[in-house]
């Protein structure tokens, strides 16, 4: 049984060793993991996982306190690109933590993912907003990895900002994720290059306990 443990966790650690230093080299700048025959068993895996009623029993219960200060944390970091904003969009809110932050902050904020959870999250997919050009002064996500087309992703992020919008990506990197990433994020160059239509304002390493996240970019919309 002391075997097996220490054989476990000898395990762990090498894939840990693998994908922070050597997964880039293999494996390329970013992976696409290519699971799906078409974008509709894609949306179906996903919304599989955000359905889950398990995971929704979390998500509201045990964890919305810890994911509430996490985010209160988060966005005090970037208070400052949080100034004199009106209109923010969370995308990929689930169910809504960093929309009812950012709500309790006097902005009116809207969050949007494949299923809907009332008050803070409405039914949307992110490579196809439903809004309209320029709408929001302020975006943020924390679910690349759960984008089957990042450069899609990134097109809309832009396409609803208007000028001068702050937009905050969080990324996991050098982190394969689970059975519902879609892609391996193993250099944040390949993600900011992606942003055409924005300047990078910072770009930087961050340890977000309460999502494991662990590198942010903060863009302004040109």
């Amino acid at each position: 049984m002391l075997i097996k443990k220490i054989f476990l966790k000898l395990i762990i650690f090498t894939k840990k060793v693998y994908y922070k230093f050597f997964s880039e080299f293999f494996e390329g700048k970013i992976q696409h993991y290519n699971r799906h025959n078409s974008y509709e068993d894609y949306l179906k895996k996903q919304i599989e996982k955000t359905k889950d009623p398990d995971r929704i029993a979390k998500w509201t219960g045990v964890e919305w306190n810890k994911k509430v200060l996490g985010f209160k944390n988060l966005f005090e970091r970037n208070k400052i690109y949080l100034k004199d904003k009106n209109n923010a969009i969370c995308l990929g809110a689930r169910t809504g933590q960093e929309v009812f932050v950012l709500q309790e902050l006097g902005i009116k904020t809207i969050g949007l993912d494949l299923v809907a959870f009332p008050p803070y999250t409405i039914k949307g997919d992110i490579h196809n907003i439903s809004f309209k050009d320029g709408e929001f002064d302020f975006v943020f996500t924390n679910i690349f990895d759960h984008s089957l087309y990042p450069e899609k992703f990134v097109s809309e992020i832009e396409r609803i900002s208007k000028k001068n919008a702050h937009l905050i990506i969080n990324l996991q990197l050098n982190n394969p994720g689970d059975d519902y990433s879609e892609n391996l994020i193993n250099d944040p160059k390949s993600v900011k290059k992606m942003f055409k239509h924005s300047d990078l304002v910072i770009s930087r390493k961050i340890k977000n306990t309460f999502d494991e996240m662990n590198y942010e970019f903060v863009f302004l919309k040109k």
